[in-house]
């Protein structure tokens, strides 16, 4: 049975198709690669070009017509975009042709910036993201009959009964057991143990931290597992880390790196010499900070042409031992990614703040533009706003939902016009200044 073709019929994307293609690209040459971008690129631009109000205003501007793009270094043509940018010409970057586009969905990102944008993907963006995964997939040697561990993040509010029933189905069609990173109580992390114990766990998926402070207590009670492979997610992946997974569960290490805009980017193969970049859906730039410049070559919907998104990164053009040609991400710099410490001992993890701001529905009625949650000891948070006036009932879910989770510490609001970056450039959803 073909789960993969089963779920492009239900959910309306063609993941299949993509992963064929997929298995086939990544022994591609780099001439054979860059042509295979171009012709992506350039029915990109052709796209942009007759659909997009903001790039047909930019290139009239600017007397450039698709016929200027002769290779993929004419990408310089286009000026750098970042969220902000998109944020204050949001109806400009809709496609005049959006009800023509298969399958457009609309989400939410913030992840690590902090900064909200209401962003548009199709069925094409989500069959190539994920037949990228399922590739990786095949590195991490994981199949169907690998049942999974997923440690990763999700609504913090309680949703509708139609959407859990749609979670579940799709656990049991993905072979895979879920618990949430947020909740570190006692009772979660005893469930964890237990499903590690009795339910022959092939595969593990999970935000790095949440993982290294359970390995260490899998360690201190003496347990280990035979796990094939792991892989991280959303945070950096440190050696230490890499180290203590090693001997807890006996498995390979696999890092990725992605943003919620464009998707999966690069990763991690069975050499373990970098991460490879995903070079058939996104072309990578580097400026003079080592930033991250990448476009999206899928996403018809909300187009990404050189989106800046503050990650920095080292990008090696030496070629992995595995026969690859594609670059390599060597490592991921200025991901900051803090926890809040509770008073009754739990850890927050940065991304819950972030789902609890759009399952509240404050960040979608309130215009919330920016937030930062800031720790300056174990009995009081500062909760940063840049958004519209937040009622004291809707601070009050905020809060209630906050202390059941780390007990009852003080939360104050800061209803602000701006919130600065740190002193690296990078900007920090969550401070802990106890750490």
């Amino acid at each position: 049975m073909n789960i993969t073709k089963i779920s492009d019929f239900l959910s309306g994307k063609n993941v299949e198709e993509y992963y064929q293609l997929y298995k086939s690209t990544q022994w591609y040459d780099k001439k054979r690669m860059e042509e295979y971008q171009f012709n992506k690129l350039r029915n990109l631009i052709i796209h942009v070009h007759e659909n997009v109000p903001f790039y047909k205003k930019y290139m009239a501007d600017k007397d450039i017509t698709p016929d200027d793009f002769t290779s993929i270094k004419s990408l310089e043509l286009f000026p750098i975009i970042t969220k902000e940018i998109i944020q204050d010409n949001y109806k400009a970057f809709i496609p005049e042709n959006i009800e023509k586009i298969k399958g457009v969905k609309t989400g939410q990102t913030g992840g690590t910036t902090g900064n909200i944008l209401y962003n548009r993907n199709d069925a094409a963006t989500r069959s190539s993201t994920w037949a990228a995964f399922k590739r990786f997939e095949d590195w991490m040697k994981i199949t169907r009959n690998d049942k999974t561990l997923s440690l990763m993040g999700g609504h913090v509010i309680g949703h509708q009964i139609k959407h859990r029933i749609k979670n579940s189905v799709k656990g049991i069609l993905k072979n895979k057991i879920s618990f949430s990173p947020y909740d570190t109580s006692e009772e979660n992390i005893n469930n964890i143990i237990e499903v590690l114990k009795s339910k022959n766990i092939s595969f593990i998926r999970s935000y790095s931290q949440f993982l290294f402070s359970l390995s260490h207590r899998l360690k201190n009670e003496g347990l280990s597992f035979n796990i094939k492979a792991i892989s991280t997610t959303a945070e950096p992946l440190t050696e230490e880390h890499r180290k203590l997974f090693k001997e807890v569960f006996n498995a390979e290490i696999f890092d990725q790196y992605g943003f919620g805009e464009i998707g999966g980017v690069a990763f991690e193969c069975e050499h373990h010499k970098g991460l490879h970049i995903t070079e058939e859906r996104a072309i990578v730039e580097v400026n003079d900070n080592n930033e991250l410049i990448v476009t999206d070559l899928d996403n018809y919907a909300m187009p990404f042409l050189r989106y800046w998104n503050a990650d920095q990164a080292i990008i090696d053009e030496e070629l992995c031992s595995c026969g690859r040609k594609s670059a390599l991400i060597k490592k991921i710099m200025g991901r900051t990614c803090d926890y809040i410490i509770g008073l009754n001992g739990e850890f927050l993890h940065w991304a819950y703040f972030w789902h609890l701001l759009f399952d509240s529905e404050i960040a979608k009625t309130k215009n919330l533009r920016k937030f930062q949650v800031r720790q300056k000891s174990r009995d009081e948070l500062l909760i940063r706003l840049v958004s519209d006036p937040i009622s004291p009932e809707l601070q009050n879910i905020l809060i209630s939902n906050i202390q059941s989770r780390i007990g009852a510490i003080q939360i104050r609001f800061s209803f602000e016009k701006d919130i600065e970056n740190s002193a690296s450039g990078k900007y920090r959803p969550v401070v802990n200044e106890l750490l």
